[in-house]
């Protein structure tokens, strides 16, 4: 198989059509020829307009649009990309998106110049493990909070993709990345995870036969509405956490 006909599995997330979803697709195609493979996947109508972009690996890579008369391959989509499709939507191109313009004119005043840089990570860089679970004793437990309140083993979660959808930026942790956590999540229905939203902080704990498993973070990039933030657990699925944007 030559480079132009490698399969691609995407994460596609459309909020209007059931949340997130895999789709496999030839890296030969182009963003037009993706669009309509996605309404078919997707139930959608067959003359809906879709604005699509893709993001490679975790929430430190860039979000891109995707260009109709391109290649994904040409566009540097990458294997297990997460697709974010909006549904009748406004093509806002990077360099004229607001976020962009309050950069411009701002420089390093603008509140949101923490992304005047970013940059892709390279694949090696996307996640990080922490090797087996260790049993912590009271005295070696962290100072900083992030300890196993009724477990006995703290496992953290390291795979979860992220979406700008609107209102919301939401967090997905699937079943593909962290099937242990999704198991022991169940239903969500006994106590099984515990979410805390801060105005700036996430702590997702999940406990199950003495481990749990822990998603936190301290310090996210802007502030939250913690009341309007919620979670929603699809059982043997995925969980997806909702952060309100204020």
């Amino acid at each position: 198989m030559s480079q132009d006909e490698q399969e691609l599995k995407l994460n596609i997330i459309c909020s209007k059509a059931g949340g997130q979803k895999s789709v496999c697709a030839k890296n030969s195609l182009t963003g037009k020829e993706l669009k309509c493979r996605l309404r078919e996947v997707l139930d959608l109508a067959p003359d809906s307009s879709l604005v699509l972009h893709f993001q490679n690996g975790s929430r430190n890579a860039s979000k891109l649009l995707v260009e109709e008369n391109q290649r994904l391959l040409e566009q540097g989509v990458e294997d297990e990309a997460t697709i974010t499709v909006k549904i009748d939507a406004e093509e806002v191109r990077p360099e004229n998106s607001a976020l962009r313009d309050s950069i411009a004119q701002n420089g390093t005043s603008s509140y949101y110049y923490a992304h005047a840089n970013e940059k892709a990570l390279p694949p090696e860089l996307r996640y990080v493990y922490g090797g087996e679970p260790i049993k912590l004793s009271a005295e070696d437990a962290p100072e900083n909070g992030y300890t196993a309140s009724k477990a006995s083993v703290l496992r953290p979660i390291s795979k979860y993709s992220w979406a700008d959808e609107g209102e919301f930026v939401c967090i997905y942790i699937s079943a593909e990345g962290e099937p242990e956590a999704i198991e022991a999540v169940g239903d969500g229905k006994s106590n099984q995870v515990e979410v805390n939203f801060g105005q700036k902080s996430l702590d997702l704990r999940i406990s199950a036969n003495a481990i749990e498993y822990a998603l936190r973070l301290p310090q996210l990039e802007s502030d939250i509405v913690p009341e309007e933030s919620k979670h929603r657990v699809s059982a043997g699925k995925r969980i997806t956490l909702k952060m309100k944007k204020k």
